[in-house]
């Protein structure tokens, strides 16, 4: 797996990704991991406007919280079982925010809006960003860490709604600040952001993410991962450095859980699989509003002070959950920063009694990791009793592993009994914990992780590189660019306009499924403003729709999309 290749300005307008060519094997059961390729070190993301005028900023303060909404939170988290660990409470944001007031900075005007939750120790927005064009920028910020700042394009935040809105980074502090930028020539008369509801966190990165002052800590037998990497060594390592601390919203309430990154066998290509719990995350609507934290781990055993960790907060896309098993898996929208960890897996029904691990953030805390052995397993669960360490909530989703060519994945935490109190007694029917069978569902995620190898490409001798048309059309068309043999890959983009007349450009990501065929999604992408730097790190992508390319010829071809809800066959020739 490699990093999705960065192509030259000529090669921009034919850019979509797909796998193509002969094979003769059947896909793997099992999959080592990989490190992540990274060649970028993470921006630096500054105010637009560092010094914003006092007294310009529009500014709302709620009411203090209800005392009882925190009980009902404890009253949540004590429950147990499969339900995610809630950190926050989402409120109703009662009057209209003051009118944007713009300010003139460098490249272009800028506003800013500061909206308070007494006493919450962290913050989520819920944003409607209907009001904002493309080319806006928001910054967002806490007010205990005003310097850590989080910048989101406006097309990524409307690609990430979820119920009409779009919730902002989780930041440090009772006030969130969010930077409004219109880049220079764009009207700001008429701009408008509002906040219908915000979510009011009971704990924060300064905390380490400890509900200690609200809720409880994470119980004392849990094993901090650096207390075993002498004895587990780099596979120990390495398993660990794929595993985040997620936070997502649900209707305005805020829950953490666990996830672990996971390789795929295409060599070609890192994308992020992630692998959760379906409690957690089991629709696109939770999966937009996903911010996961990289590398949230102490830095000596035993010890309180959190290394230094990468936050991404581009949401995921929905792949596939299951209610029986609990098993999930997302695709992340952010690449994940440098150090991170592919993790390998294994398909295959697990051993009876085989040693087992797991990596977790119990509680939210700093990462854990327990050691324990499989005591039995049904049609859809892994039974698992611990001899070191634990699980609770927070922990859910998060990865059991064993040792075959360095750790692999087996399922994901869905809940158990397991406590501190019964920990290390395999004989204490209490000390269990339940977790999805990745051998159960594999012929629902083997497509991802493991795609079928393909024996179909382009018809003997075709090259389908260069611009395809409609004559009636003019001024529309795909640019196609077609790879060397035997994988023949196709990269292809093209653009329509949108309701206001503006070119909406689309990668095909698509794959050869007959002689001549290409089927797939859709992708848009958004970055960095343009600028005399460009970062490829802060491209996402998003699916937008669903195309099919069947060339009948060599110069001639029908493509089928669907994209902003209208269908669409049209015939093309090759100039």
């Amino acid at each position: 797996m490699n990093a999705r290749t960065t192509l030259s300005a000529a090669l921009l307008l034919a850019l979509g990704l797909a796998a193509g060519g002969a094979f003769a094997a059947s896909p793997p059961t099992a999959m080592d991991g990989e490190p992540a390729i990274t060649t970028k070190a993470e921006p630096v993301v500054t105010w637009a406007m560092a010094e914003f005028p006092q007294g310009m900023a529009a500014t709302h303060v709620m009411a203090e919280l209800d005392p009882k909404r925190i009980l009902e939170v404890q009253a949540h988290n004590a429950r147990g079982g499969n339900v995610p660990t809630q950190i926050g409470v989402n409120r109703a944001v009662q009057a209209p925010l003051q009118a944007l007031k713009w300010v003139a900075a460098p490249g272009g005007s800028v506003a800013r809006v500061e909206i308070t939750s007494p006493d919450a120790l962290g913050m989520r927005v819920g944003l409607d960003v209907s009001g904002l064009p493309a080319g806006v920028e928001l910054r967002f910020a806490g007010d205990l860490l005003p310097d850590r700042i989080a910048r989101v394009p406006v097309e990524q935040a409307k690609s990430q709604l979820s119920n009409g809105v779009y919730w902002s980074p989780m930041t440090d502090g009772a006030t969130q600040v969010i930077e409004v930028f219109a880049p220079a020539g764009m009207p700001t008369a008429g701009l408008t952001l509002a906040a219908p509801q915000v979510s009011h966190l009971l704990t924060n990165t300064i905390e380490q993410f400890s509900l200690t002052k609200a809720i409880g800590d994470s119980g004392t037998c849990n094993v901090d991962t650096k207390c075993r990497e002498a004895a587990l060594g780099q596979d120990f390592i390495n398993a660990k450095n794929a595993v985040a601390r997620m936070v997502f919203t649900k209707t305005g309430d805020s829950y953490t859980c666990t996830g672990t990154l996971l390789n795929d066998t295409d060599g070609n290509t890192q994308v992020p699989y992630f692998w959760t719990a379906n409690h957690c995350i089991g629709n696109q609507t939770v999966a937009s509003t996903l911010q996961t934290f990289w590398g949230f781990e102490a830095t000596v055993c035993g010890g309180s002070t959190a290394a230094a960790n990468t936050a991404r907060s581009g949401g995921a896309a929905y792949l596939y959950s299951e209610v029986n098993t609990d098993a999930a898996l997302l695709r992340l929208n952010d690449t994940p920063p440098a150090g991170a960890y592919y993790a390998g897996w294994d398909a295959n029904p697990l051993a009876a009694g085989a040693s087992v691990l797991a990596i977790h953030h119990p509680s939210g805390d700093l990462k854990k990791s327990s050691l324990g052995n499989q005591i039995s397993q049904d049609s859809y669960n892994i039974e698992v009793g611990w001899t070191s360490g634990t699980t609770e909530g927070g922990s859910s989703g998060s990865g059991l592993f064993t040792l075959g060519n360095g750790y692999q994945l087996r399922g994901g935490l869905y809940g158990g009994d397991a406590t501190c109190a019964n920990s290390g007694n395999l004989g204490n029917s209490l000390n269990r914990d339940y977790y999805s069978r990745l051998d159960v569902v594999w012929p629902q995620v083997q497509s991802y992780l493991a795609p079928t190898p393909q024996s179909f490409g382009p018809s003997a001798g075709r090259d389908y590189t260069g611009a395809w048309y409609n004559p009636a059309e003019a001024g529309w068309g795909l640019t196609v660019y077609q790879y060397a043999p035997p994988a023949n890959n196709l990269f292809v983009m093209f653009f329509i306009y949108d309701q206001t007349g503006k070119a909406q450009w689309f990668e095909f990501d698509g794959t050869w499924t007959a002689t001549d065929v290409r089927s797939g999604n859709m992708l848009q992408s958004t970055a960095g403003a343009w600028g005399p730097t460009y970062n490829p790190a802060l491209r996402q992508f998003t699916v937008a729709g669903n195309a099919t390319l069947t060339f009948t010829s060599a110069t001639t071809a029908n493509v089928t999309f669907t994209v902003n809800g209208a269908t669409r066959t049209i015939a093309l020739q090759k100039l």
